[in-house]
């Protein structure tokens, strides 16, 4: 892992789980995020645009994921922009992806759309390694694979159908 963080970034510790959507609690759509998420090519930015779904408001970010020696640690930097700027960028060629986010307890959980439905996972992030792996991991989350690369957002963008488990 560097030991000096590229400018403007800050680390990122999480850990990644496939879920049994049948055993989560009730997910209210009212308080989910619509997340809709270019991974632009050549690269390693994605783009993203965030829609409240109770009140429609749009949150536009550029972001990059620096490519990390540890799957659960990485450094990541997001720059905000205006929705005019993302049409802009959104115009570049990449893969895409789309997504329902919920909050359930300290994890956010993400209901795949379009070639990927009827996966779901969950994500939970700490301030650092050790406090990522002190999560006490709900028995809804089934299989951790924040280490399997199928199950990143640029290799799920890419695919035409959920990874095989």
């Amino acid at each position: 892992m560097p030991t000096k963080l590229p400018k403007y970034a800050h680390w990122v510790a999480e850990r990644r789980f496939l879920v049994d959507a049948k055993a989560l609690p009730s997910l209210e759509l009212g308080t989910a995020r619509r997340i809709e998420d270019i991974y632009i090519e050549g690269g390693r930015l994605r783009l993203r645009a965030i829609t409240e779904l109770a009140t429609g408001e749009k949150t536009f970010k550029l972001a990059k994921k620096y490519a990390p020696d540890n799957p659960l640690i990485g450094p990541m930097a997001n720059l905000y922009l205006t929705e005019e700027e993302h049409a802009v960028m959104a115009k570049l060629p990449g893969a895409r992806l789309s997504k329902l986010r919920h909050r359930v307890g300290g994890f956010t959980v993400d209901v795949f759309e379009g070639a990927l439905k009827g996966l779901v996972t969950a994500e939970c992030e700490a301030t650092n390694r050790m406090a990522a792996m002190r999560v006490e991991i709900p028995t809804w989350c089934i299989r951790e694979v924040t280490s399997d690369v199928a199950y990143t957002g640029g290799e799920l963008a890419l695919a035409d159908a959920p990874p095989k488990e």
